[in-house]
């Protein structure tokens, strides 16, 4: 989702509030498994911010999100979201929200 604005020195950290800022955005949250995010035979596309964290990372944070989502019916948005830090370790985030529109 764009617009979300995260400064964390940790993947911990950074999930915790990003995390938080979808369940503040959305009256639905549901975390969902990798297995089920494949299974969704949707398009899948690229968030828009995804250029601006890569460009970030190390400088004003030690960790960013990659995310990528696919629309489902009903108003919900199915996402891939991979937290990096600045040693390249990876976590790995699944989660359906559903949109206030």
């Amino acid at each position: 989702m764009a617009g979300e604005y995260i400064q964390a020195d940790t993947i911990t950290g950074y999930w915790k509030q990003l995390k938080a800022f979808y369940e503040a955005s959305s009256p639905f949250f549901e975390k969902i498994t990798s297995k089920q995010y494949k299974a969704i035979e949707r398009s899948e596309r690229e968030d828009s911010d995804n250029h601006l964290n890569h460009e970030r990372l190390g400088e004003d944070t030690q960790a960013v999100d990659i995310a990528f989502y696919k629309y489902l019916p009903d108003g919900k948005i199915a996402y891939r979201v991979h937290i990096v830090d600045v040693s390249g370790k990876q976590k790995d985030h699944y989660f359906v929200i559903k949109s206030f529109s």
